[in-house]
């Protein structure tokens, strides 16, 4: 018995040696994480260079002479709150001015590159402090989506953002800058602004208020460390170098989709394909490679309807991202919610609260450049209207040579290449009845077919003279019914028609581009045609119809999307035909009666 009884304490209690033993790696142990605890307050409190002095630009260099220079006036030393001081030259207890810049996106610039491409990064200037944006390798039309603050004791003041191109070896080039005056408080939405360069045009979001900068919280938060960069520089020029991106080898995407931010993740439902997400300018893309089956994903950002923090199997955080009504199908089965929109759910992030914000930050990029968008197309068509009234006045005193170099000058309306005969069939009428009575402005036509059809909303817009394209333009909305199984039971339709005659009044063509908005990948396509009235008589004319589909991107239902649209507004313009040749032949039926009537009622 007493041996079993010290065997057992001799299995349980330590030696004497391994005491030692754990006793010294224990003081090894607190030693290192002393001494690495000392470092680090070391390395904190020395003064850091700027934070966007990796950027080697030209300016990089004189933003920290400049900072150097404040911070050595003003006797402060440390750390990141010293150095933001330092740009600071308001006097203490006076009323200052936030300014708030949201940088959102850049098109047409300059290829800087030998190869046409350009590697653009923006540096923000209000008076002596400069904020530097992150680089975005290899696009020309950049997507950023960053924010940078900047506190001035008084308005106005003027805020210089200049584009410049990444070069390593080098100096950076300049593509252009733009100044904007602040003139008081002020909040503007997403608007583009005309570089000083050939080409070129930047999309920014101004908002100026009071602050008090002896608040120290309110200080820290206005003049805190510039925005994080997207990617770091080493991962960027890593992605320059290769070349061809994930976007471009997996999905078939467009070169200047560039991933802005990537994460681990798996699928609902599918479980076992567990993947990458890739977020980037305009789509929300996944790819699985498990067990050698391959799963793509690719959701466009115009498709989402809403994001949501949620739980998958109650200990996995996942993200689930709803759909807009009638869109889905982009290439995983659906799981649809309650009420019938189309829902993914993403789980098994390693930090799902910031792949949250990243896909907030990056639709609201999106949405922002989108109503940018719009503001330039009215204020384009508000110059055509007002240029259009001028048009007519000069058309009847322009000389005739110079009407034939104005209509060799002018751009084709539709693409020619995607079209093919539908139907040849005769009008009961000459081109210029057809144009008066079928598609003039007092004509009802068109609200009779529409009514018949049961579409609703109908808007047109009067005829007004193209320079562009020479001829007539207008534009006709309305919400359409849609009788296939993928689109949703209405959509909204834009349709731009355009009209011209020939020199002897012999000839009419009336071309129209159709594109739905509300369907899936409605944005991608648009349906072009082409009527050619020719006279065959003195009371008829000839009618030649084509159409086709013209793709403005690629997706993955190209040719389902070009078959079903064919066949169906094949079918909608002989029906069109017919109706205008009923409505034509009633016109003037009804106009002969009335002819008649005044004839039998005269003395």
């Amino acid at each position: 018995m007493g041996q079993c009884v010290s065997w057992a304490l001799g299995l349980l209690l330590p030696s004497v040696w391994e005491a030692e033993v754990a006793i010294s790696a224990t003081a090894l142990l607190i030693a290192a994480l002393i001494l690495f605890l000392l470092t680090s307050d070391h390395h904190a409190n020395k003064p850091t260079p700027a934070a966007a002095g990796s950027n080697s630009s030209p300016a990089s260099s004189s933003a920290a002479a400049t900072r150097n220079r404040d911070a050595a006036g003003r006797g402060r030393s440390g750390g990141a709150r010293g150095r933001a001081v330092s740009e600071i030259t308001c006097a203490p207890g006076a009323c200052s001015y936030v300014i708030k810049l949201e940088l959102l996106s850049a098109k047409y610039l300059i290829g800087a590159n030998l190869e046409g491409s350009s590697d653009p990064f923006a540096v923000i200037s209000c008076g002596e402090q400069k904020r530097f944006s992150s680089m975005v390798p290899s696009p020309r039309n950049p997507l950023w989506g960053e924010e940078f603050n900047f506190l001035v004791d008084q308005l106005p003041v003027e805020v210089t953002i200049t584009i410049y191109d990444w070069d390593t070896v080098c100096k950076c080039k300049v593509i252009g800058s733009v100044t904007i005056a602040v003139l008081s408080e002020d909040e503007t939405g997403a608007s583009w602004y005309e570089l000083d360069s050939k080409f070129g045009q930047i999309c920014l979001r101004l908002h100026s208020t009071k602050a008090f900068p002896d608040s120290d919280s309110f200080f820290e938060e206005c003049t805190g460390v510039e925005s994080p960069r997207k990617m770091t520089l080493k991962k960027q020029r890593q992605e320059m170098i290769e070349g061809i991106g994930p976007l471009q080898t997996i999905y078939k995407l467009p070169h200047d989709e560039i991933v802005h931010q990537s994460y681990s993740c798996a699928l609902e439902r599918c479980f076992l394909h567990h993947g990458r997400m890739y977020i980037s300018q305009w789509h929300l893309c996944f790819h699985s490679n498990v067990f050698s089956k391959q799963l793509n994903v690719i959701i466009p950002l115009q498709d989402i309807d809403e994001i949501k923090r949620s739980q998958h199997s109650l200990i996995n955080p996942s993200i689930t991202i709803f759909l807009n009504a009638g869109a889905g199908g982009h290439g995983t089965p659906r799981s649809s919610s309650q009420n019938g929109r189309v829902r993914y759910t993403f789980a098994s992030f390693w930090s799902r609260n910031r792949t949250f914000r990243a896909l907030e930050i990056a639709l609201r990029s999106y949405e922002a450049t989108l109503e940018a968008e719009k503001k330039v197309r009215a204020h384009v068509l508000l110059q055509k209207d007002s240029s259009s009234v001028l048009g007519t006045k000069t058309d009847s005193t322009m000389a005739p040579e110079k009407r034939i170099e104005k209509a060799i000058a002018s751009q084709p309306f539709i693409n020619e290449h995607v079209l093919a005969d539908v139907t040849s069939k005769f009008f009961p009428g000459s081109p210029e009845k057809f144009f008066s009575t079928i598609l003039g402005d007092n004509s009802m036509f068109f609200q009779q077919y529409r009514d018949a059809r049961k579409d609703t909303d109908l808007k047109l817009r009067k005829w007004c003279a193209s320079e562009e394209y020479g001829g007539k333009v207008r534009e006709v909305t309305f919400r359409s019914q849609c009788h296939s199984p993928l689109c949703p039971p209405d959509t909204a339709v834009t349709e731009w028609q355009h009209a011209s005659f020939s020199k002897d009044k012999r000839n009419l063509t009336y071309e129209t581009k159709h594109q739905a908005h509300d369907v899936p990948f409605g944005s991608y396509f648009e349906i072009h045609s082409r009527w050619s009235l020719r006279t065959a008589s003195s009371s008829t004319c000839q009618v030649n119809i084509k159409i086709g589909v013209n793709m403005k991107k690629w997706c993955i239902l190209q040719s389902r999307i070009k078959s079903g649209a064919t066949d169906e507004y094949r079918r909608e313009v002989c029906k069109i035909l017919e109706a205008a040749c009923d409505y034509f032949l009633k016109s003037e039926s009804n106009s002969q009666d009335s002819d008649e009537i005044v004839m039998a009622s005269s003395p």
